[in-house]
C-alpha cells in the first residue's frame, strides 16, 4: 500500500482539477522545432501523495505509448506534459481521466486511513477501560 504522509482526519474540500493551459509557463522544449512543455494549471496544490497516485493511474492509462507520452509530470499545481502543441487536445481526455482516478484513488486511501485510526482509538479506549476497570475493583489500605 502507498505510503502517504497526512493527517487522515483533515478532509479535503475540493478534488483535483485541471483548469486550463498555463500560456506564460508553455514553452518549446530546447532544441525542438515541434516539442513543448505544456503546464495545464490544476485546481489547487494537490495534497501529499496525491502526485504518487496521479503518476501511477497516468503510467496505467498509457501503456503501450512511446515513452515520451508516457510522461506527465506533477510540479506544484502543474501538470506538464511534453508533446507538440497540436496533440494537447488528444491527451486531454486521458489526463483528466487520470486525474478523476488519482481522485478517487486518494479519497479511497483516506477513508482507509480513517478507518485504520478509528481502530486504533478503539482499542486504545479499549485497554484504558481495562485499566480503569480494574483499578477500581482493586481495594487498597
Amino acid at each position: 500500500m502507498l505510503e502517504l504522509k497526512e493527517d487522515p482526519r483533515v478532509e479535503s474540500t475540493n478534488e483535483t482539477r485541471i483548469r486550463g493551459i498555463n500560456t506564460d509557463k508553455t514553452r518549446k522544449v530546447t532544441g525542438s522545432e515541434t516539442v513543448y512543455q505544456v503546464y495545464l494549471e490544476l485546481s489547487a496544490l494537490p495534497p501529499q501523495g496525491w502526485s504518487t497516485l496521479f503518476e501511477k493511474e497516468w503510467t496505467a492509462l498509457n501503456v503501450g505509448q512511446p515513452l515520451a507520452l508516457q510522461e506527465a509530470i506533477v510540479e506544484r499545481a502543474f501538470l506538464m506534459i511534453q508533446c507538440p502543441l497540436a496533440e494537447v487536445a488528444g491527451h486531454l481526455p486521458v489526463l483528466k481521466q487520470a486525474v478523476a482516478a488519482a481522485n478517487r484513488a486518494y479519497e479511497r486511501y483516506k477513508r482507509e486511513q480513517a478507518s485504520e485510526q478509528k481502530d486504533r482509538e478503539d482499542v486504545w479506549k479499549d485497554e484504558r477501560k481495562s485499566v480503569e476497570d480494574l483499578a477500581k475493583s482493586l481495594h487498597f489500605d
